[in-house]
């Protein structure tokens, strides 16, 4: 396999959309030296963060694909319903680069993590509009966005599952003041909930998951209504900044694992409903029932890197998720999940499995 590998060239490019400020849409393309049957297919890796340089892309250009990696911007901040026209014209744009290069005709969008929520949201409004979202009630009103072009194709490659803020939240912190006061009926490393430290992998009693998902739903609603108070304090004229606010969440941080149940309870979103295709380190497939390998981590709410979360108020009530009363989720499923409502999660109706 290694020997049949292509050469490849990589070329930088850079785009000046509309509505997206004075900073470009940057791009990498990755193409074989020599034209390739598959060097019709464009695919395009697309996260929050900056894809210009993913490694796969590279890996697909060896095989003959024409392979591109795109750096979103980051949301400026403080301006209602800017993120949404701003990322979607970005990526439209470079689907239109891409189908405008020589040989190409077909665009794959990759959607990586985070990328997947943006993807899955982005090939939605390009083939049907914006009209289930603009005509909901919602805490900042979702833009009208047209003229997309959709992908031929959407991957989704580890994408979450669009509420991973939600799901980041530890429920016994007591208030948005500090991390420090806990609720310890709620508290995931209180042994009274179940938890046993000299295991690396806890199981929970189903009273406790219970009161803790239901849990998570509730502190989410009273950020977002302590959200917007903040926003109407902002619109009179009395908040801190003339059109938006810092809000610090303690006990939410999306990239630690001391805060999320389904991290120190691996039986939760901890397997496929089916068997998958598994790729082995030494180059065998098997099909089979999939199954975590992440890890546990120690409790840190009260630390500021590792147990908060630092967001805006205008960013909050705008990335809004609803759920319904029956919400929770289990080894392979969630359900609850308002999907006529929420912009990000991947599949209808309100539940599915991973």
């Amino acid at each position: 396999m290694r020997d049949s590998l292509l050469p490849i060239r990589s070329e930088f490019f850079s785009f000046h959309t509309d509505n997206c400020g004075n900073n470009g849409t940057n791009l990498t393309v990755w193409r074989p030296v020599k034209d390739h049957e598959n060097s019709r297919i464009a695919v395009l890796a697309v996260h929050r963060s900056n894809y210009m340089n993913f490694a796969p892309m590279k890996e697909m250009a060896k095989r003959g694909f024409t392979a591109a990696g795109v750096s979103l911007k980051p949301r400026r901040r403080g301006r209602e319903t800017d993120a949404p026209a701003v990322w979607t014209k970005e990526v439209s744009t470079c689907v239109d680069f891409l189908r405008s290069l020589p040989g190409v005709d077909k665009v794959v969008l990759m959607a990586h993590s985070q990328g997947g929520c943006i993807l899955s949201a982005y090939q939605y409004i390009a083939e049907n509009g914006t009209a289930r979202f603009t005509e909901s009630e919602r805490l900042i009103p979702f833009p009208e966005i047209s003229g997309l072009s959709p992908a031929d194709g959407l991957i989704l490659m580890d994408g979450n599952y669009g509420i991973m803020k939600v799901l980041a939240l530890d429920p016994s912190v007591r208030s948005l003041d500090n991390g420090y006061t806990r609720i310890p009926e709620l508290d995931l490393y209180n042994p009274d909930n179940g938890y046993d430290p000299s295991v690396s992998n806890q199981t929970y009693p189903d009273g406790f998951v219970k009161r803790f998902q239901r849990a998570q739903i509730e502190y989410y609603r009273q950020i977002l209504e302590y959200a917007k108070q903040r926003y109407d304090v902002i619109r009179s004229g009395r908040g801190h900044f003339e059109e938006n606010e810092i809000i610090f969440i303690p006990g939410a941080a999306g990239g630690s694992h001391n805060n999320k149940l389904f991290n120190q309870d691996r039986r939760f979103l901890g397997r496929t409903a089916k068997p998958r295709r598994l790729l082995h380190a030494d180059g065998t497939i098997t099909e089979e029932i999939v199954y975590t390998n992440r890890k546990s981590a120690p409790s840190t709410p009260s630390s500021r890197y590792a147990g908060g979360f630092s967001t805006t108020v205008v960013d909050l009530l705008e990335d809004e998720v609803r759920f319904f009363d029956d919400y929770a989720y289990g080894d392979c499923w969630i359900r609850g999940l308002d999907e006529r409502f929420n912009v990000n999660p991947k599949k209808s109706p309100s539940s599915y499995e991973v």
